[in-house]
């Protein structure tokens, strides 16, 4: 999973620079920045009938060209981590982790110094669940029962939000989205919202 991050500074980086050197006189502006987020995280759709019910933590970051006063589009990335306690029947160690990636447009309206926004993204990711049945992370003796399993997906991901515009190019975001993560078998879960914080640069 260390690649995935990687991955993900990677993918913002370029963005920035890619958007840094834009010269089409059609750009308005653009903006772009990092974000930290949680939410709740429930269902299950394993063949061992386990249920997961628990909070989400993660990371990740968008670009974004202003196209028009109202329009504006880019990509984003994002990394979110499932930690699963005991009591939900797993054992210490046990997480499902999302990675995901793609691109994005929304509508949004300034106003004064708040500019709300709604969009939604759409590209790719991937899932992955590992499940500690007996055992404990922090020995070295072998698991005698356990899951490992990675699950690609197809996302798309509405969302609604605000930016603060601090002072000059500094904006604060607040999100809320709702991943849906489309895989071979319907619809992935678990799902749930997740509430984005962060930090935006804009010109």
């Amino acid at each position: 999973m260390r690649l995935n991050k990687l991955l993900l500074i990677l993918f913002t980086t370029l963005s920035f620079a890619t958007i840094s050197r834009a010269e089409d006189k059609a750009i308005k502006g653009f903006s772009g920045g990092m974000m930290v987020h949680s939410g709740y995280q429930f269902g299950g759709d394993n063949p061992y009938n386990l249920h997961i019910s628990s909070p989400t933590f993660g990371i990740g970051g968008c670009a974004k060209l202003h196209f028009t006063d109202h329009f504006r589009a880019g990509f984003e990335g994002y990394f979110s981590n499932v930690g699963l306690k005991e009591k939900s029947g797993f054992q210490s160690g046990s997480h499902n982790k999302v990675f995901w990636a793609g691109a994005l447009a929304e509508w949004f309206r300034k106003c004064d110094r708040f500019t709300p926004f709604a969009g939604a993204g759409t590209g790719g990711g991937m899932e992955t669940s590992c499940y500690i049945l007996a055992g404990d992370k922090h020995d070295w003796i072998p698991e005698g029962s356990a899951i490992y399993r990675k699950q690609p997906f197809f996302y798309v991901d509405p969302y609604i939000g605000t930016e603060y515009k601090v002072g000059g190019a500094l904006r604060l975001i607040m999100k809320a989205d709702w991943l849906l993560a489309i895989n071979s078998e319907g619809l992935n879960r678990p799902q749930g919202p997740r509430i984005y914080f962060g930090i935006i640069f804009a010109r």
